[in-house]
Order: structure tokens, then sequence, then C-alpha cells
């Protein structure tokens, strides 16, 4: 009898490890870049040119070559974009600043990055042929006398503005960008990835 029950209690344990596999599997995860912090210069020069496009030494997949052209996964990333500019905002104002005005041209270069990183799966301030945020916003023409840039993605959440928006304010380094005062305009770009992932990238200006 002692035997059997024993039996009986592995089975009962092994059902439940079979069982609780997937929702491990599904656990939520975000995570942020290091701070692109503050940092001043002359003015940004203007390029007539866009950025050569480069081979990155991956062969692109169907799911990477996939785009979000339909009108439904366009209108769900500028919803995203929309909300996360009204939380930065809101945030902003609780802290007794001034708000972020959004930058049309930014937030081609914004969306740009975000779709590369989730296309071609890297997550860094560096691009892989090692531009940062500073040449991007260069060779898109943009005129700035003081820059930042936050990145971060989220998979599983229900709000990923939310998750990115929490990991921001709980890092010193993107806080300060958030709450700079001498920033006056901003874009966030959104892209999602094949799997999911939301991708975020916010750049900050002092025109």
């Amino acid at each position: 009898m002692l035997r059997i029950r024993s039996y009986y209690s592995v089975s009962i344990a092994v059902l439940l490890v079979a069982l609780l596999l997937p929702l491990i599997a599904f656990s939520q995860q975000s995570s942020l870049a290091p701070a692109s912090q503050p940092r001043s210069g002359q003015l940004g020069t203007r390029h007539n040119r866009a950025p050569e496009s480069r081979d990155s030494g991956r062969a692109a997949s169907e799911d990477d070559a996939r785009e979000p052209s339909s009108n439904h996964a366009l209108r769900e990333i500028a919803a995203l974009e929309q909300k996360c500019l009204d939380e930065v905002n809101r945030l902003r104002r609780a802290h007794g600043l001034s708000r972020l005005h959004l930058d049309e041209e930014l937030l081609e270069v914004a969306r740009a990055y975000s779709r590369r990183m989730a296309e071609e799966r890297f997550f860094a301030h560096e691009d892989p042929e090692g531009r940062t945020v500073r040449q991007r916003v260069e060779l898109a023409g943009i005129r700035w006398r003081l820059i930042g840039e936050n990145l971060a993605y989220s998979n599983g959440y229900n709000n990923p503005v939310a998750a990115s928006l929490r990991g921001w304010m709980e890092s010193e380094p993107h806080k300060r960008n958030l709450l700079e005062p001498s920033f006056t305009q901003t874009a966030i770009g959104v892209w999602i990835s094949s799997n999911g992932t939301v991708y975020f990238t916010e750049i900050f200006i002092k025109r």
C-alpha cells in the first residue's frame, strides 16, 4: 500500500512539472540597454545622402523580412509610440518639467532603428557599423545641440509601454534622459518583431 501511494505521488509530481513547464517558458521579459546620456556638441551638419546600406553578415530569414505592412499593424505601432510619448510627458509634468514636443523627422530615425534591431537581432546603442545615435541623427540631416537616447525591448507583457517606462525610471541614466530639463523635442520609434517582441527607441534632442 505504501508503495502504491509513493508511485502515485511521483506520478502526480511529474504531471505537475509537465503542466508548469509551458508557463515557465512563456515568462515575461524586459530589457534595457545602458542609456546614451545627454551629449552636447556643435550643430549637427546636414547630409544630402542617406546612410549606406551594408550587409550585416547574416542572411535574413523570411520572418526577418516580414514587415507589419497591414494597416492594423501600423496602427498598433503608432498607438504604442503615442502612448509612450504621453507617458513620458506625464512623468515630466509630475516632476515640474515642460513637455517634450514630437519631432516627426526624429520619429523616422527612431522607428527605423527599432526596426533594424528587431530584424537583425541586436540590441545596443551602436549599430553593426559602429554608428551611435549622434551619427544616425546627423545622417538624417537633423540639427541638434544636445542629444540622448533610451532603448528598451519587452516580450510577454500586456502593457509593453508601462514595462519599458518602469525600467527606464528604475535606471538612473535612463531616468536622467527622461527628466533632463534641457531637452525640448523627442520621438519614440517602435517596431514589433516576428516573435512579438516590442522594441522601443526614444531619442531626445535640443535643437
